[in-house]
């Protein structure tokens, strides 16, 4: 869906984006992260041409971005930024029906697409779409500007620092509805974050950049696995990799049938992951959980001897 082909940009004598190559397929959600200035926000904005490339190719859905109009191309493109962009003498159902009015929806279908979007994100029609961006939490501002971004229900979404500005309880009920959306709606996103954690728990592929360059990219199992360099595996956590790794894991792909010991006091979902697995371990001081189904039903067991175990064989078979 979105394909860069040694790309690079220049503002004057200083090159910001220098000769990237990436494909992101349909439906995935990949995230470019590093620290500041190694030029992940200019590659989204060269995507819908907020910024325009000096070299090489961008590609959406096998047709180069040139030869759109600027202004067409920025409609079918969801665009979510950290502050997001508001308009603030405007109310929250006219900010989110501002891309289909501008393609010519019938007002019927403005209202019913905007109704659906609230509904979706958690806003009340009849609480919120009659209120104006300053009498919204921080959040509840965030989630309208992602419904702005899906009101035109674009193939592509681009995300720019979309959660930076929350509070870490705020940041991370908006990961875990951003996941879910993802989950249901499957769109192509390029998502921007220089926060690690946000970047492993939401996305499909990783892309690390530095000083304009991509220093390696994969699945977020793989980089935790096998990082290039000491500059990616110091990104990825350092020393905390471990966690990290284990927090892209389920219980349940970890646990084993209930033996014939008595159960473990302390229970988990299966759903959960084997880093809030750990965690249990330490503050119940086990070394065993049970592990339960949605019904909260024992349906196995959880070691730490073979969480131990299966980490070396890993150590000695990297898995991809």
């Amino acid at each position: 869906m979105i394909e860069l082909s040694h790309v690079s940009k220049q503002f004057g004598d200083e090159t910001a984006v220098d000769d990237i190559s990436l494909r992101v397929p349909k439906g995935k959600f990949c995230a470019l992260v590093g620290t500041s200035g190694c030029g992940k926000s200019t590659t989204l904005r060269m995507i819908n041409r907020l910024i325009e490339h000096s070299e090489g190719d961008i590609i959406l859905d096998g047709q180069a971005i040139d030869v759109y109009d600027p202004v067409k191309l920025r409609r079918r493109i969801g665009y979510v930024i950290q502050h997001t962009g508001l308009f603030p003498h405007w109310t929250v159902a006219r900010n989110i029906g501002l891309v289909p009015q501008l393609l010519k929806w019938s007002a019927a279908d403005v209202q019913s697409r905007v109704a659906e979007l609230m509904q979706l994100l958690g806003l009340p029609v009849d609480e919120f779409a009659h209120k104006y961006p300053h009498q919204l939490s921080g959040g509840q501002a965030q989630r309208v500007g992602v419904a702005r971004a899906l009101a035109a229900d674009p193939d592509i979404l681009l995300m720019d620092e979309p959660f930076g500005a929350l509070d870490p309880i705020t940041r991370e009920k908006l990961q875990d509805e951003l996941a879910k959306l993802q989950a249901r709606l499957h769109k192509t996103v390029l998502f921007v974050t220089h926060d690690m954690d946000e970047a492993l728990k939401l996305a499909d592929h990783l892309v690390v950049m530095r000083e304009g360059r991509i220093v390696q990219q994969g699945s977020p199992l793989a980089l935790l696995q096998n990082p290039a360099d000491p500059f990616v595996e110091s990104l990825l956590g350092g020393l905390e990799r471990g966690l990290k790794q284990a927090a892209l894991t389920r219980v349940k792909d970890h646990m084993t049938s209930m033996g014939p010991t008595l159960p473990a006091p302390s229970r988990i979902p299966g759903t959960f992951s084997l880093r809030q697995a750990l965690s249990m371990m330490l503050r119940d001081h086990s070394d065993r959980l049970t592990v339960v189904d949605q019904h909260d039903v024992p349906v196995g067991e959880l070691s730490l001897r073979r969480i131990i175990k299966e980490a070396q064989l890993d150590n000695g078979n990297p898995r991809e």
